[in-house]
């Protein structure tokens, strides 16, 4: 599968076993976490915002899609769960709210507005993973 991004936008991996997965974030820090805590579960792919996230959506089907709230310019994640479940083929897809907003009432908003589940950052390896695999029953 080719993208017509660039590497630096996107790191992609070639295990089709694995279950295949977008995180659209912004922080080159949180995508490098996110790839080694879920590395051996999931095929990362990586968008470093929503435009570019929506697009991958739009030529690959993922499994689950990580999705980062507070993503600078353009569409923040909220607006770009909410697009990318306009598309037939994702309207059952998982969306995965993975956010350091974690005031009283964000979870809500966040799960009313496009994403599915809901985790707050910083993110705790073992339940990230946990996540996954009741994520993983549910499909």
């Amino acid at each position: 599968m080719t993208f017509a991004f660039t590497e630096e936008k996107i790191a992609m991996t070639n295990n089709q076993d694995l279950t295949q997965t977008l995180l659209i974030e912004d922080e080159e820090i949180s995508r490098t976490i996110t790839r080694m805590f879920l590395k051996g579960i999931c095929a990362v792919d990586f968008a470093e915002n929503g435009e570019i996230g929506y697009e991958m959506a739009n030529q690959k089907q993922y499994e689950i899609i990580f999705m980062d709230i507070g993503l600078g310019r353009g569409m923040n994640g909220m607006q770009t769960a909410q697009k990318i479940k306009q598309f037939d083929n994702y309207k059952n897809t998982p969306i995965v709210a993975l956010t350091a907003y974690a005031m009283k009432g964000d979870k809500e908003e966040f799960l009313a507005n496009g994403c599915t589940h809901y985790i707050s950052r910083p993110v705790d390896k073992q339940k990230l993973i946990q996540l996954v695999k009741d994520i993983l029953k549910e499909l």
